[in-house]
Formats: structure tokens, C-alpha cells, sequence
């Protein structure tokens, strides 16, 4: 890949990122986050004004020294105890802003991808589409944290070295004084000197760390990969242990925690090499310039003072210059996480485009006070483009009960489009008002907490009065369910396959849709309680 197309990937990789999240800081009305970015930039400013000043500090204490002078001393001291209090004040005052500023980011971009993701579908849509966007729950619990947290703290940093490196070259080119190369005056040696050190610091540390951000973001899937994992032998715990498969799942687990430990042993291998470099390079970046200037030290041009404060302002110029260096590891993880965040994101913009895509050659769906559902020159392909249904047309009047046949895997399908889930096909699907339908398929959804607020989705637990909810739930086989109506759980974890969907009628009769569309809602009954089901629903609902 040529230098060129690298760097329009890097373009493009933080263009994406500022188009994801720099809203946070543009949109109208959003005054805290500008005031908290104002704040922390202030308190930055306040940690390098006391830098310099704890150099020059340092310049005037050891001068006192040189000169055995106690009065000096004294003042100095007192002076220190002023800098330290004001470093106190203003490295904690620089913590909560920070802090305050990632977690409101995160907060809002949370919400926005949540909401983006959790809209119209996307959240199923991008899940049966293929790419590199599994393990959603990740990516937004902890890739956008590492995304938010990190980006304020690499940003804060580099404000931090770039006003340390344009201080504190003016000081360390005053104190380089001019110096005698070959007969030659030469100015700023130290900083000639510090220039080239971190130059070849940072081309030695680059090159020996440029695996590290692969191997990070190899890591970091491989962990996704492995919460994922455990999730699913979580939510299948019944299955296998009636099956007996611990073992068999145990080791399907440890395989996942092996591609773990190959990742880490990677990583590992690429920050070793780095450490190892840079452990030499800070210890030598603090002893060099007091080396080169003993020579002035001794022959009396430089003072024991300027001699220090020579030393420490070389430190302060080529810490700001390793910048980039000393934050490899952390840019590599924090570009893992904010290709993690944009990958999802962009499945789930390709979900809506897919969905509001419109013509001869889309699947257009369209909702109105329809008295019928119509279903004209349907063809239904997979998200990979195979054909899964060709050429349906059909149509149903209020009242009509029409079974579907066929494939299950077809009929599967079908249910999704007339639920409007399932945007990939071409031809024209007409269904009423979301209002006036429900669809149900053979896992019902029961969102956490009372049952009367179960019952009452989506409406809210208002919207059916005592007496109503005790005689639906009799009606339906479920009286025993009668006094556990302001009980609050995780209905889905607690109750039954069976018990799900009988509540799932339940809800039918209390919302009393105008369209109902079922598919597989009784197949976790037996015969006799499904057709009693259906002959209910028949009876409250007979224009449905």
C-alpha cells in the first residue's frame, strides 16, 4: 500500500470519528461540554506555567547553595511550598474536569450509538448482516469508554507537551549559551541536541513498536470474542445442562481464551521491545545534558543553578518532543476501540440506508390506514443477495385468517417482512399503522420490570384498569399470574417458553389490534392449549 493511500486512510479514520462524535462539542445548546473543554485547557495552561516556574525554582535554589546563602535558601523554600500547594490545587482542579468532560462524552455518544443501533430494527438487521461488527454489547460498553476516556487524555497531553516544547525551548536555547564546535561559535546546542535525540528516539521507537497496533486491536476482539462467549453459555445454561455438555462447552470456552493468551503473547513481544527502548532513553534524556554542560560547570561560565535547570528544561523539551512515542501503546489501543465503534456504526447506517431505500429494485414498505394487507411481486433475498423468495403476491381483507406453508426458513422470512424487520428484497409490501397490527413470533418480547407494565407494552401501565388484566389472564389459562401483577423481574429469565407466549395472547387481547400476524406464538404448547388460544382470540377479537 503506498504512503499516499495510508494517509487517506488515516484521513478517513478521523474524519469518521469527528462525524460520530464531534457533535458532542457543535451541537446548538451544548454550552458545558465548550465551558469543560475551556476549563480543562485553562488548568493546562496553569500545570506548564507552574513547570516553568518550579524550573526556574530550581535555577535560583541551587545558585543559593552554590553561594552558601541561608537567606536565600529560606526564600526558597518558601517559594517551593507556594508552587507545590498551586500544583495541588491545580492537577486536582485538572483530574474532575477531565474526568467530568469523559464521562458526559461518553454519556452522550453512548446514547447516540445506542440509539442509532436500538432503532427501527438496526439492532437485528445488523446483526444477520455480515462484516466485522459482532459483539455489539462491547463495543458500546467498553470500546466507546476506551474511545471517549483515552481521546480526552491523549488530548490533553499532547496540549500539555506542545506548550511544554514552546516554553521551554526558549529557555533551554537561553541557557545553551554558545559554545566553541571546530572553531566555530555555535547557539542552542541543547537544543540542536534535544531535537536530534528525540528524532531518533521517536524513529526507533516507531519502528519497533508498529506492531503493537495490531496487535492490540487483535487483542481487544479476541476479548470481545471471549465475553460473547460466555454470554451465550449464560443464556444456554438450561440446554447444555440438560444435555450434560459442560465438558464439551468448557472446552469450547478455553479454545476461545487461547486465541486470548496468542494475542497477549503478541502484544507482549511489541510493548517489550518498546519498554526496552525506552527505558534507556529516559535515563539517558536526564543525565546527557548535565554531561555535556559539566565542562562550562567547571571552567566557571555556567553556575551550579543553570547547570540544573539546563538539565530539567532538556528533559521538559524532549519529554513534549517522545510524546507521540511515550503514547504508542495507548493510541494503538485507543485507535483499536474507535475502529471497533466505527465498524458498528457503519453497519447500522448500511441497515437504514438498505431500509429507506425506495424503487423497482428495493423492497418498499409502506405503512397507511390500510384496510388490508398487500403484498405485491415480493421477492426476498438474504443480506448476502440470495434469492430466498421469488415473485408472491397476496393479499388479505379485515377478518381473513390466511396460514402461509412452506419452508420454515421461507415462512421465517416472510413473518419478518410483514413485521418490518427484514429491508433486503424488491417489490411493495402494504401494512396499516403500527398502531393498529401487532406481530408475534416464537420468542415474545417482555421488557424487564412489573408485570403490569409487561402486560401493558407498549402502552403504558395505565392503560388497563385491575379488573380487565385479573379477567384476561383467567380467560387465557393464567389466573395464578393474577396476584403477581406489581411483581418486578426479568420476565424473560423467570418464566417459560410456554408461559411466555401464553402471556404473549394476554397482551394481544389487551391491546386489541386490528391485524395480527403470528408466527411459531404456540409452538411451545401442545395442541389442544394453542388451538384454545386461537379460538380466544377468535372470540374477543373477531374483526382481527
Amino acid at each position: 500500500m503506498s504512503s499516499s493511500m495510508k494517509a487517506n486512510q488515516r484521513l478517513g479514520f478521523f474524519v469518521s470519528f469527528i462525524r460520530l462524535s464531534g457533535a458532542y462539542w457543535t451541537e446548538r445548546k451544548r454550552w458545558r461540554p465548550r465551558l469543560a473543554t475551556g476549563i480543562l485547557a485553562l488548568l493546562v495552561f496553569a500545570q506548564v506555567a507552574l513547570a516553568i516556574r518550579l524550573n526556574i525554582w530550581s535555577a535560583d535554589l541551587f545558585d543559593a547553595l552554590e553561594r552558601r546563602s541561608t537567606d536565600g535558601a529560606m526564600n526558597q523554600i518558601g517559594i517551593f511550598v507556594l508552587i507545590m500547594f498551586g500544583t495541588m490545587i491545580t492537577n486536582t482542579a485538572h483530574l474532575m474536569a477531565r474526568r467530568y468532560l469523559q464521562l458526559d462524552w461518553r454519556r452522550w455518544l453512548t446514547a447516540k450509538v445506542i440509539g442509532e443501533w436500538m432503532h427501527s430494527a438496526r439492532h437485528y438487521q445488523t446483526d444477520v448482516t455480515p462484516g466485522d461488527h459482532a459483539n455489539p454489547d462491547g463495543r458500546i460498553a467498553e470500546d466507546i469508554r476506551i474511545a471517549t476516556e483515552l481521546a480526552i487524555d491523549l488530548g490533553s497531553s499532547l496540549l500539555y507537551c506542545l506548550l511544554l516544547l514552546v516554553t521551554f525551548v526558549g529557555i533551554l536555547w537561553t541557557l545553551s549559551g554558545w559554545v566553541n564546535i571546530a572553531g566555530m561559535l555555535v547557539p542552542g546546542h541543547l537544543v540542536l541536541l534535544a531535537l536530534v535525540y528525540s528524532g531518533l528516539g521517536a524513529v526507533v521507537a516507531f519502528t519497533l513498536g508498529r506492531p503493537l497496533v495490531h496487535a492490540t486491536d487483535t487483542r481487544q476482539t479476541k476479548e470481545a470474542e471471549f465475553r460473547f462467549s460466555l454470554l451465550r453459555a449464560h443464556e444456554i445454561g438450561e440446554p447444555i445442562a440438560i444435555a450434560h455438555g459442560e465438558r464439551l462447552e468448557r472446552e469450547r470456552l478455553e479454545t476461545v481464551f487461547e486465541t486470548i493468551s496468542q494475542a497477549w503473547r503478541e502484544q507482549s513481544i511489541s510493548l517489550a521491545r518498546l519498554l526496552t527502548f525506552s527505558s534507556g532513553y529516559v535515563t539517558l534524556a536526564a543525565v546527557l545534558p548535565i554531561l555535556i554542560g559539566t565542562p562550562r560547570f567547571l571552567d566557571g561560565t555556567l553556575s551550579l543553578g543553570r547547570l540544573v535547570q539546563s538539565g530539567q528544561a532538556f528533559q521538559q523539551v524532549t519529554a513534549a518532543l517522545s510524546w507521540p512515542v511515550d503514547n504508542l501503546a495507548i493510541i494503538a489501543q485507543w485507535r483499536a476501540s474507535v475502529e471497533r465503534v466505527l465498524m458498528l456504526d457503519k453497519a447500522v447506517r448500511e441497515a437504514a440506508l438498505e431500509t429507506a431505500r425506495m424503487g423497482e429494485t428495493a423492497l418498499n414498505l409502506r405503512r397507511t390506514a390500510n384496510s388490508h394487507i398487500s403484498v405485491n411481486d415480493l421477492t426476498i433475498v438474504s443480506p448476502e443477495g440470495t434469492t430466498v423468495l421469488a415473485d408472491l403476491t397476496l393479499e388479505v381483507a379485515p377478518g381473513e385468517h390466511v396460514l402461509v406453508e412452506g419452508k420454515p426458513e421461507t415462512v421465517s422470512v416472510l413473518f419478518r417482512v410483514l413485521a418490518g424487520i427484514w429491508p433486503w428484497g424488491r417489490g411493495c409490501v402494504d401494512l396499516p399503522l403500527e398502531s393498529e397490527m401487532i406481530a408475534i413470533g416464537p420468542g415474545p418480547f417482555l421488557p424487564q420490570g412489573s408485570l403490569r407494565q409487561v402486560l401493558a407494552f407498549p402502552r403504558g401501565a395505565n392503560g388497563c384498569d385491575e379488573a380487565t388484566l385479573r379477567v384476561t389472564l383467567s380467560s387465557l389459562g393464567l389466573s395464578h399470574f393474577a396476584e403477581r401483577l406489581d411483581e418486578t423481574a426479568d420476565w424473560v429469565q423467570l418464566l417459560t417458553v410456554a408461559e411466555m407466549q401464553r402471556l404473549s395472547f394476554v397482551r394481544i387481547v389487551l391491546l386489541r389490534p386490528h391485524w395480527i400476524v403470528l408466527h411459531d406464538a404456540t409452538d411451545a404448547l401442545d395442541p389442544s392449549s394453542a388451538d384454545f388460544l386461537l379460538h380466544v382470540l377468535r372470540q374477543q377479537l373477531p374483526y382481527a
